[in-house]
């Protein structure tokens, strides 16, 4: 079984995708696939990675399937990576003799690391995540941004088996996002917070169609969620954890959710979640190959007496300034929820003005000029330690992001 097999077991009739406003009909998928892997198929090649390089989404998904019908193992990345050639075929080490897809992380060296993946070890959990998300036939998921984000890919082959459909759009362009959501009828929206949290402001009229939110990758509290129901007053809102190498890991519901952003619920059906020494350990049967559990991505959280897990950051998100060690992540919520600030992204920079690194924040602001850095730092400087205020502060536009919507703080001293 793959996923072309799980594409072709819908009616063909159906609609399955809408692209920027474009229609395409599961029975339109398969047959763009076949016209695809005629393509592939001059290239001879022996159970070897297929690098998909495309900027549309469509254009992802259909070789992503052609694949299937050549023997070869697709790897959707960023159209903009500079490590992958586009067309290319990989022999990525050995090969697991039941892989059916290859998945890549940015790898700790910022090399991607490419794991494989089994068609068991994402369809088998389907049903599960499908109920827990309320994914069905007809549901119609409102969605932004590439394959090559695990997170994008799952979902979307989530939706197919349940024979939904995926409203997807290409482009970061917010200004057209309510009209489309209407227009096509959505019934559910996946967004990362950060663009969720732009919702509330392009959208005038309550949209009582949503009746699900799903959300990922950042941290997500009550007042987003409350901001959200004025205008999906029927939806209900699911911030997921969750990592490529291990599929989904916690789960919280907008009602369960608190002024605390960093909470992020309990674990999924049949995943095991412990905690050693701060770092948190998953047990999962539905893993990438070759890794061994309980795994633990140096994560680092705590658990209450509930069975709740806490966020408290990455490894690298603890910067060690003058012999203190100081969460980003702890610094950015402080800022984040300032009511002039959108998002902030915190880090470690040098200058030839100082005489070791120090701690700088790179922040958007809600609107130009309405706030200023000294009102930052008098703000937290109510929650923070001397040590834990940044040296400097820096207003841009818009933080760098990565293909899964996560700030990608390597290019943020390109901004100042």
């Amino acid at each position: 079984m793959d996923y072309l097999e799980l594409i072709k077991r819908q009616p063909p009739e159906k609609e399955a995708l809408v692209e920027d406003g474009i229609s395409f009909s599961y029975g339109d998928l398969v047959s763009l696939a076949q016209i695809q892997a005629e393509k592939y198929a001059r290239t001879p090649t022996q159970r070897a990675v297929h690098v998909i390089k495309e900027k549309k989404i469509s254009h992802q998904l259909v070789a992503f399937l052609a694949c299937f019908l050549t023997q070869q193992i697709p790897l959707v990345v960023p159209w903009e990576s500079e490590y992958f050639q586009r067309d290319a075929s990989i022999m990525a080490g050995e090969v697991p003799e039941q892989a059916c897809v290859a998945v890549a992380t940015s790898g700790t060296s910022g090399t991607p690391k490419i794991y494989f993946r089994t068609y068991e070890s994402w369809a088998d959990y389907f049903p599960i995540q499908n109920k827990i998300f309320h994914i069905r036939e007809d549901s119609r998921l409102f969605a932004q941004g590439s394959l090559s984000f695990t997170g994008n890919m799952n979902l979307y082959l989530a939706l197919f088996y349940a024979g939904g459909t995926v409203i997807a759009e290409n482009e970061f362009r917010p200004g057209d996002w309510a009209g489309r959501i209407r227009k096509q009828r959505a019934n559910g929206i996946y967004l990362i917070p950060s663009k969720l949290h732009l919702l509330p402001r392009l959208i005038k009229h309550p949209n009582d169609q949503i009746k699900t939110i799903i959300s990922g990758s950042q941290s997500l509290g009550r007042p987003e969620a409350e901001s959200l129901k004025t205008i999906f007053p029927k939806a209900e809102i699911i911030l997921y954890y969750g990592a490529t190498e291990l599929n989904y890991i916690t789960y919280i519901t907008d009602d369960m959710m608190t002024e605390q952003r960093n909470l992020i619920g309990k674990p999924f059906p049949k995943v095991d979640v412990s905690i050693r020494g701060e770092e948190i350990f998953v047990s999962t049967a539905y893993s990438v190959e070759g890794i061994s559990c309980p795994y633990t991505l140096s994560d680092k959280g705590a658990m209450d007496a509930s069975g709740n897990l806490y966020f408290l950051g990455r490894s690298d998100d603890i910067l060690l300034h003058r012999g203190h060690k100081v969460s980003s992540m702890k610094v950015e919520h402080f800022l984040e929820g300032i009511a002039e600030v959108e998002e902030a992204a915190v880090c470690m920079a040098k200058s030839r003005r100082w005489r070791e690194a120090q701690i700088v924040a790179y922040l958007v602001a809600s609107s130009p000029h309405s706030i200023t850095e000294q009102e930052v730092l008098s703000n937290l400087r109510h929650g923070l330690h001397r040590y834990e205020l940044p040296r400097r502060i820096f207003f841009v536009d818009a933080l760098p992001k990565n293909a899964s919507g996560k700030v990608d703080k390597k290019q943020l001293r390109m901004l100042e």
